[in-house]
């Protein structure tokens, strides 16, 4: 009797547990790992920490990352289709695409690359608070509050920068805050 131990030899219900082996081994902590600092990495680009290492790493584990979670979609095709006959599924798996795609669309660039908001936003950081608050919908005196409400303190011929800086933040921060608070 053959104690060969070759794929081609091994019965069937030999591969299917080498196979869940390999899952629950290999992939699983792989999947963990680039999950971990695809989303430490992206919070620091965030934050706008992206010194180093940072950006490279965040992009090539995020491919790796995408990479066994589509080789984990492939495998599992058939439990993702029963997923989506619930209603409750479909339903997250719409908002979130529909949300993914209105961020995207809010935070990335449009016409060929010609406007981007974190470049608008970058733009306005450079500039004092008395020029800034208009084109970003508020009076100047509002600015001033909203900007006191929120603990920070403003003089109006200051730069965005600087208000930012001495808050901890940035400028595009200070923008950012004023922004979200105009009247709609």
């Amino acid at each position: 009797m053959s104690t060969t131990t070759s794929s081609t030899a091994m019965p069937s219900a030999s591969r299917s547990s080498a196979s869940r082996t390999l899952t629950r081994d290999v992939v699983t902590p792989v999947t963990i790992v680039t999950f971990v600092v695809s989303t430490v990495t992206g919070i620091m680009l965030l934050g706008h920490w992206n010194a180093g290492l940072v950006r490279f790493s965040h992009e090539w584990l995020s491919v790796v990352f995408s990479a066994i979670a589509l080789w984990h979609l492939v495998k599992n095709w058939r439990a993702f289709t029963g997923y989506l006959k619930r209603n409750a599924a479909r339903a997250a798996f719409a908002t979130s695409l529909i949300l993914s795609i209105i961020v995207t669309g809010m935070t990335g660039t449009t016409g060929g690359g010609t406007v981007n908001p974190g470049a608008v936003f970058g733009a306005l950081s450079g500039v004092s608070l008395d020029t800034a608050a208009p084109a970003l919908g508020l009076p100047t005196d509002q600015a001033v509050a909203v900007l006191k409400a929120a603990n920070i303190d403003a003089a109006p011929g200051e730069t965005l920068t600087a208000i930012g800086t001495r808050a901890g933040s940035s400028g595009a921060a200070i923008a950012t805050l004023l922004a979200s608070k105009r009247p709609r």
